[in-house]
C-alpha cells in the first residue's frame, strides 16, 4: 500500500506513518515515534567506551589495595555506604586470621575500603567484603545487601489499586502509576492481549514491554463491547544494549543522555507556542531520570499524540517510562513533574 508523502511527519528525528482513521493509527504512530529513541539511547551510547570510573565495584576496592604477603587467612570487611557512595561511619573488620601476618592483611583490607570512598553505587548499600590472600584469586569478593529499599511486594501494595509489581530483569519493580489508569494483562485474552501485543516493540529494537496501564474509561468501554483505542497510556520498559556493555552507573547515563538530548534545546521554546510544534524536546535531568516531551501532530494544530518519557536505571538496568495522550489532549504540558513523582516513590521489592 502506497501513502501519500503528506501523511508523514518527521518526529523527533524519525518518519512516522499517520493515518487517518481508526485505533491503529494510534498504535503505529506510539510504537515508530516512541521506539527511535530506544535505539538512540542503547545503540548511541553502546559505543562509548566505559569510562574507569564505572568499573565494578569489586575492581573499584582492587585499584586502593596493596596486597601483603605471607597471609593464610582471608579477612572480611564490614562498611555501609550513603547514596552518594561515601561511608557511612567507619568500616570495621569482621573475621581475620591469627598473628602477625594476617592481621597486617586484614588491615590492608580495611585501609583499602577507607581510601576509595567514595564509590560508584545506587543507593543505600551494607557490604561484607571478603579478601583473599591467594594471589590466583585477584578480586575480592563483595556481597551487598541494599538497605532502605528492601521491602516486601505485599508491604509495598498496602490495598492500593495504583500499585503495579512487576519483574524487571531478576528483580520485582514496585510503581504507583497515575489516578485513572487501571492494568493491561495480557493472560486475561482479548481486549487485554490485543492492546498489550499491539504496544510491545517489535524483536530488532531490543525492547521489552514490563507493564502496561491504559486510562480506565477506554478499558470500561471496551470490556463492555464496544472496543476503542485507548485515549492515554502508561508503559514502562526495559531496553538493551548494543554490541557493548552500557555503563552500570546510572549518573554517567544521564550525562550522557542529557548532552545527547540538550541538542533539541532550541525546541523548548517554540514547544510551547500556539499553535503546537511537534518534536521531542529535552525538559530537563534530576538525579534519578532525563526527561523528554514527545508530541506528534495529525495537521497543523491538531495534537495525535502528546506525552512525556523518563530515563532511569533499576539494578544497573535502563528503564525507559511513558506517559502518553492521544485524545488530543497535550500531555507534554505536564512535563515531567507526574512521572519524576512516580520515579521518585518507585522501589525494588522482593517476594514475600
Amino acid at each position: 500500500m502506497r501513502h501519500d508523502p503528506s501523511s508523514w511527519t518527521v518526529f523527533g528525528g524519525q518518519a512516522c506513518l499517520r493515518p487517518a482513521m481508526g485505533w491503529g493509527w494510534f498504535v503505529r504512530l506510539f510504537l515508530a515515534c516512541l521506539l527511535w529513541v530506544l535505539s538512540a539511547a542503547a545503540g548511541a551510547y553502546a559505543a562509548q567506551p566505559a569510562p574507569d570510573e564505572e568499573l565494578p565495584f569489586e575492581a573499584q576496592i582492587q585499584r586502593c589495595w596493596s596486597t601483603p604477603t605471607g597471609a593464610d587467612t582471608p579477612a572480611t570487611i564490614a562498611f555501609k555506604l550513603k547514596p552518594d557512595g561515601s561511608l557511612d561511619g567507619d568500616a570495621v573488620i569482621k573475621s581475620r586470621g591469627e598473628g602477625p601476618l594476617n592481621e597486617a592483611f586484614a588491615q590492608s583490607a580495611l585501609r583499602a575500603v577507607r581510601r576509595c570512598s567514595p564509590y560508584k553505587v545506587d543507593g543505600e548499600l551494607e557490604f561484607e567484603t571478603t579478601f583473599h590472600p591467594d594471589p590466583t584469586r585477584a578480586l575480592p569478593d563483595a556481597n551487598a545487601k541494599r538497605l532502605r529499599d528492601e521491602q516486601t511486594a505485599k508491604d509495598f501494595e498496602k490495598d492500593d489499586p495504583r500499585v503495579r509489581v512487576f519483574d524487571f530483569g531478576p528483580v520485582k519493580v514496585g510503581m504507583r502509576v497515575p489516578e485513572g489508569f487501571c492494568a493491561i494483562d495480557p493472560k486475561r485474552g482479548g481486549y487485554h492481549e490485543k492492546v498489550w501485543k499491539s504496544l510491545t516493540p517489535p524483536p530488532k529494537r531490543a525492547a521489552e514491554l514490563q507493564s502496561l496501564d491504559i486510562d480506565c474509561e477506554s478499558l470500561k468501554t471496551s470490556e463492555a463491547g464496544r472496543e476503542t483505542r485507548p485515549k492515554h497510556v502508561f508503559s514502562v520498559m526495559r531496553f538493551y544494549s548494543g554490541k557493548e556493555p552500557l555503563p552500570e552507573n546510572l549518573a554517567s547515563y544521564l550525562d550522557f543522555l542529557q548532552k545527547r538530548y540538550e541538542k533539541s534545546g532550541p525546541l523548548t521554546p517554540r514547544f510551547w507556542q500556539d499553535p503546537p510544534v511537534e518534536g521531542t524536546p529535552f525538559f530537563g535531568r534530576d538525579k534519578r531520570a532525563v526527561y523528554l516531551g514527545q508530541r506528534a501532530l495529525r495537521e497543523r494544530g491538531k495534537i495525535a499524540v502528546s506525552g512525556v518519557s523518563a530515563y532511569t536505571m533499576v539494578e544497573k538496568m535502563p528503564m525507559l517510562i511513558n506517559y502518553f495522550a492521544a485524545d488530543g489532549s497535550d500531555l507534554a504540558a505536564e512535563r515531567q513533574s507526574a512521572i519524576a513523582g512516580i520515579i521518585a516513590d518507585m522501589r525494588v521489592v522482593w517476594a514475600d
